[in-house]
């Protein structure tokens, strides 16, 4: 769920009009028109402040603390943004109650904490699901903002090669389809043919077409020992049908 659609569930419980709820906001010092209203339960403009987002709620009949999160994860960095919205109810609620235990700190999901934070069983409960789900995006490349971390990584680290700008586009695809792990192993392998090729020869980037057989070859040798001699099996009856 998004904020803007918790937003519009909350203000149709209510069955205030939206002109009665930028009333009943004005009467509780704060500034909110029909407008901005009707922009932020459509998901136009960003979340609301902590402030209004309080009184929203009070107003409402809404849950503060529900709304400040998904509030959080819609302003949070791409990467931390995608985590957040994996969150079920019990990482939510454990979010909560962790942000009003230490309400003048910063959370760093997956960096470094204050040790009082790191203590904490909450924090412990989300640091392990951050971590976890942050290993998986980065083993089945599905998550876009972390790919866009990556490959801007990439750029600060290598950029500056010609291999990895003849082959970025290649690069990215690979990345989605087949993960971080198997991209790293890619580009080592590129950058190994640039250093034993004609540095004039703009053909290198014709070097790995196919990105599916490359990674076939990648993984190969993770096969287990049974389907391996499976494996030289075919091949050797396919070599006996070249020789026929």
């Amino acid at each position: 769920m998004k904020y803007a659609e918790l937003l519009q569930s909350y203000i149709e419980q209510s069955r205030l009009t939206l002109d009665e709820i930028s009333e009943k906001i004005s009467e509780k010092g704060l500034t909110a028109s029909k407008q901005y209203l009707s922009k932020l339960q459509n998901g136009k403009t960003p979340p609301a402040s902590e402030k209004l987002n309080l009184v929203l709620a009070e107003i409402l009949d809404g849950d503060s603390d529900i709304l400040e999160f998904f509030s959080y994860v819609e302003k949070a960095p791409d990467p931390v943004k995608a985590i957040l919205s994996n969150f079920d109810e019990e990482l939510i609620e454990a979010f909560i109650l962790l942000s009003k235990d230490f309400p003048d700190k910063t959370i760093n999901l997956l960096g470094k904490n204050d040790p009082d934070i790191e203590k904490s069983k909450q924090f412990q409960k989300i640091n392990q699901f951050a971590q976890q789900t942050y290993t998986n995006y980065l083993e089945n490349g599905k998550s876009i903002a972390i790919n866009k971390e990556i490959v801007q990584k990439l750029e600060k680290e290598i950029g500056h090669l010609p291999i990895f700008q003849h082959n970025k586009e290649m690069i990215i695809n690979y990345l989605t389809k087949y993960g971080f792990k198997s991209t790293l192993s890619l580009v080592k392998d590129l950058i190994v043919l640039s250093t034993v090729s004609d540095e004039n020869d703009d053909s290198l980037a014709n070097v790995i077409l196919d990105e599916d057989l490359y990674h076939w070859y990648q993984t190969l040798p993770l096969a287990g020992e049974k389907k391996l001699r499976k494996l030289r099996a075919i091949w050797e009856m396919m070599q006996d049908d070249d020789n026929e």
